[in-house]
């Protein structure tokens, strides 16, 4: 999982040298992470068909293979057009390893699914607190994009590999136990709810935010108000920083905080600082207002999958494929649209789109009625 997270963070490190290299625009840039998402999207719905029919033990490590195999094809993309084909398999095998790798621990900690689904997830935001640190060092040390790339794919190799040796014989040992309170799921029980649309149009919100700023913060930090290279990688870091902070304060409070107006309280301020933090034009003020954003809007995302966790008990594994479905919608949109913007106007008029998204959430989860006091002590999403 910090693998993946390191994956996915780098690549606001690395535009400048996308840029360059293919001679595209900012919005062919952000138009990579649709394409990523789309290939999310496919292995959503292959996921949640198969993912109670086939061996999770074994798909983990392929999934991981795979995933190393396309990011060694990002890392000698000599065209455009095979880099978006990379960042298609790429997306498809990150999400067939993000379903199958969380059915796979729900499996063997039935119990206490919630405590270790946190653990897994708090890998991902460490090493999406490292990414830019990782793909900075090695620009500093005047490594090729393509270079950084190819590494990380070797790297994804190496733990199929050793994912073949630690994760096959757990399999094994728990191929014999069903999962716990089994229900039959029904898809109109979760469409006719309205909440549900209302935690999903919070997630779509949310994600466009949180990619936006993963792939474009350090980009703008750079070309709007002249950052060095450094400075702009310790921006996008401190974002993650903070969102591996909110995630595990607000794990802290939540059992005495009805989460809705906890999040709504969290993304308004944010927004809030935001807008003095962008107008202000300085650098130091910007970088210190999206590590306090992270840190207040962290757990939107865990919050929201714990929330429909408690309205939707009896078919958890729908509603939270439904749910996907928003989530990787707002990252599939976001990043591209903020590049369209920075195009027709300029990356310092397109960056508020990073605001108003966070608006949009606050706004959504004024519309959760009744809310919800007490949550449920299992899972928490990415």
């Amino acid at each position: 999982m910090s693998l993946y997270g390191v994956s996915i963070v780098m690549i606001g490190t690395l535009v400048p040298e996308l840029l360059q290299y293919f001679e595209v625009s900012l919005s062919d840039i952000g138009f990579l992470m649709t394409i990523q998402c789309f290939g999310g999207i496919l292995a959503l719905f292959l996921g949640s068909r198969f993912a109670e029919k086939v061996k999770k033990s074994l798909i983990i490590p392929i999934a991981f293979g795979s995933l190393g195999l396309g990011l060694l094809v990002v890392g000698y993309s000599a065209s455009f057009l095979v880099l978006q084909t990379a960042f298609f398999l790429t997306g498809f095998f990150i999400r067939i390893t993000d379903i199958f790798l969380n059915a796979f621990v729900g499996q063997i900690h039935q119990e206490n699914s919630g405590i270790y689904l946190n653990r897994l997830h708090m890998f991902f935001s460490i090493g999406a607190f490292t990414g830019p640190f990782y793909s900075g060092m090695l620009i500093k040390l005047d490594f090729h994009w393509q270079q950084i790339y190819s590494i990380i794919g070797i790297l994804f190799v190496v733990s199929a590999l050793l994912g073949c040796w630690f994760i096959l014989p757990i399999g094994k040992m728990h191929q014999t136990q069903s999962p716990m309170n089994r229900a039959p799921l029904h898809f109109l029980e979760i469409i006719q709810d309205p909440k549900i649309w209302i935690l999903g149009a919070t997630l779509l919100f949310y994600s466009f935010h949180q990619l936006s700023v993963t792939v474009w913060l350090p980009y703008y930090m750079e070309d709007s108000l002249g950052a060095s290279k450094e400075m702009a990688n310790l921006a996008i870091s401190l974002f993650w920083f903070g969102i591996i902070l909110g995630r595990f304060f607000v794990s802290i409070i939540v059992k005495n905080q009805d989460p809705a107006r906890l999040l709504s309280f969290g993304a308004f301020v944010g927004a809030f600082l935001l807008v003095v933090g962008i107008y202000s034009r300085d650098i130091y003020l910007t970088t210190s207002a999206y590590f306090i954003v992270g840190l207040l809007t962290g757990a939107v995302i865990p919050l929201a999958f714990t929330i429909c966790y408690k309205i939707f008990p009896e078919v958890i594994a729908l509603a939270t494929t439904f749910l996907s479905i928003f989530l990787l919608s707002g990252q599939m949109v976001g990043p591209w649209l903020l590049g369209v913007s920075a195009e027709m106007f300029s990356i310092n008029n397109a960056i508020f789109l990073t605001v108003i998204t966070l608006f949009g959430c606050t706004v959504v989860w004024k519309l959760v009625s009744p809310p919800i006091a007490s949550i449920p002590t299992k899972p928490a999403l990415r």
